[in-house]
């Protein structure tokens, strides 16, 4: 029986946090003895810190962590060095054209290191990684995040949805001068914004309003509320498209998840999403090229991310609304290829390392 010690958060309200807890659970469930590792300080933390903590999870903890077993530690790079395995595996991502030298340097001490795609194995390369490099998918729950029946929406309308954390990185500002450029305030259109900020000293509601002054086409704003993934599936069942003008993604869970929904998805043609984004299958927004991302970020520091083509951004969401036998044959065919993308397509790959190792 393959066994290993999984180092990362499990309960946290992070992208990671979220994908390590479907990791560790599918493995367990696979027969794998898995030893869940809480990187950020002792096991108990986490379930003081998050306030709760998955069951399986707690039961897995009772194990002793064995030294002698491979390793993963799944997070941001400059955590790599806590890898204290028999066989040391770095599992990470990052939304820009490089990685920062402190974590191609902690790279470089691993066995090899697993990211989500393609493009991110290319990007760790360029970016100076020498150990073995593997593309492990992160992956969509397909047995909840699929098309369903009607349901309850406003008819009349167009919906665009868009879910994301509030930050400069995810495009909000293009996406509201796009959406205000493309549609008159009397338009038959709704942008829904499901936003989440950690940030303080930002008021996402009052850019909104900037950026969207009277008259404006009609806006929608959740904000700051947890949604479970069933109300996830209700609120991308109740649109009619999905926009995200991002500036770079380590993945794009929320874009393959409402995929999985059968919404066609305009999302930037660059970095993670590409793994999973065509033409077929929703509206790839190009890019302008690359553009230095801010300094004030640490990880970014002289490294780029895209710029997506506001204009090019107005001319598909007016195609969308333009065109809603286009959208609903796209929205069909992204809720197929996304079915391709359920988690056991990662799980099986790590089986396979595992295997080998």
């Amino acid at each position: 029986m393959s066994a290993l010690v999984w180092h990362s958060s499990f309960a946290a309200f992070t992208g990671y946090s979220g994908s390590s807890l479907q990791f560790v659970l599918g493995l367990a469930d696979r027969g794998v003895a898995v030893r869940p590792l809480f990187l950020y300080g002792a096991d108990h933390d986490e379930q003081v810190m998050a306030g709760q903590l998955h069951p399986r999870i707690r039961e897995l903890q009772v194990a002793p962590p064995r030294l002698d077993l491979p390793q993963v530690v799944y997070g941001p790079g400059d955590r790599f060095s806590k890898n204290s395995g028999g066989y040391r595996i770095g599992f990470t991502m990052l939304e820009v054209d490089r990685l920062p030298p402190s974590w191609v340097a902690q790279a470089n001490q691993m066995h090899e290191v697993w990211t989500p795609t393609e493009w991110s194995v290319e990007m760790l390369r360029s970016s100076g990684v020498r150990v073995p490099l593997f593309a492990v998918p992160l992956g969509v729950d397909t047995t909840l995040f699929r098309p369903g029946p009607p349901r309850a929406r406003l008819a009349d309308r167009t919906i665009f949805v868009s879910v994301f954390e509030w930050g400069i990185r995810k495009g909000w500002d293009i996406l509201l001068r796009a959406y205000r450029k493309a549609f008159r305030a009397d338009d038959p259109v709704l942008l829904l914004l499901k936003i989440d900020n950690r940030a303080p000293g930002t008021n996402p509601a009052r850019e909104i309003a900037r950026l969207l002054p009277d008259p404006s086409p009609a806006v929608g704003l959740i904000y700051n509320q947890p949604l479970t993934s069933a109300q996830l599936v209700e609120l991308y069942g109740s649109a009619d498209c999905f926009v995200l003008p991002t500036r770079g993604e380590g993945w794009g869970m929320p874009i393959l998840e409402a995929m999985a929904c059968g919404l066609p998805a305009i999302a930037t043609a660059w970095s993670a999403p590409t793994a999973f984004l065509t033409p077929a299958n929703g509206y790839p927004l190009p890019s302008r090229g690359l553009v230095p991302a801010p300094n004030d970020a640490p990880y970014y520091r002289g490294a780029q991310w895209a710029d997506p083509d506001e204009a090019a951004l107005v001319a598909l969401m007016r195609q969308v609304v333009d065109d809603p036998t286009e959208r609903r044959r796209r929205g069909r065919q992204a809720a197929l290829d996304a079915a391709q993308w359920g988690w056991d397509r990662g799980l099986d790959i790590i089986e396979r390392r595992l295997a080998s190792i």
